[in-house]
């Protein structure tokens, strides 16, 4: 029986791990304190809390750092997983879109930074051509006229692009926070409704 016993420690280690994943996820705390808001409306009136209340003492650790209901929330997300596989997935396409939106606002920032550049790029080629009276003839004038108008065509390019990016930002957040999450949330407070 020793082997059974070592058996029952891993599985509760590895229970244990996953609940622990599920209680330090950003977005996957949004959840389970909707469903510890649910919980406490409904508990005194179903059996079913009261019973994963008492199976999920079992996995809270003793140095927990998240007070019991969100150990019990996490354990019924847990073992409702095989039901509950697109919830999960809705939280692979959360960390998708938490990644895209780092990766854009970081590529937002660089594009901001090269328009200032450009802007004051194009500001002292128009200082140089007014000081140089905008001869035409003169080979200086020229380069400068061509200079400024490559340069105001790459500052349109970039204002362009961070367009693109930046309506791409929003529909991402935006489908975040107003879309994707309070579904995920109604999905996990009708798992407490059952």
């Amino acid at each position: 029986m020793p082997s059974m016993t070592e058996h029952d420690e891993r599985i509760m280690t590895s229970v244990q791990q996953e609940l622990g994943h599920l209680i330090n996820d950003e977005y996957a705390i949004r959840v389970l304190r909707a469903i510890i808001e649910k919980m406490k409306k409904v508990e005194d009136s179903f059996e079913h809390i009261k019973q994963c209340h008492q199976e999920a003492k079992a996995y809270i650790p003793d140095d927990q750092k998240y007070e019991e209901n969100y150990w019990v929330a996490a354990y019924i997300l847990y073992t409702n997983q095989e039901d509950l596989k697109y919830l999960f997935k809705d939280f692979d396409e959360l960390d998708s879109i938490r990644q895209e939106l780092s990766k854009l606002w970081d590529e937002i920032n660089e594009l901001n930074q090269k328009k200032e550049k450009l802007e004051e790029r194009i500001e002292k080629l128009q200082d140089k051509l007014q000081s140089l009276h905008n001869n035409k003839e003169n080979k200086v004038v020229k380069y400068l006229l061509y200079e400024t108008d490559k340069c105001e065509k790459d500052l349109e390019d970039m204002i362009e692009i961070h367009h693109k990016k930046s309506e791409r930002y929003f529909y991402l957040n935006n489908k975040l926070y107003y879309h994707l999450l309070p579904e995920i949330i109604k999905r996990a407070e009708q798992l407490i409704a059952s």
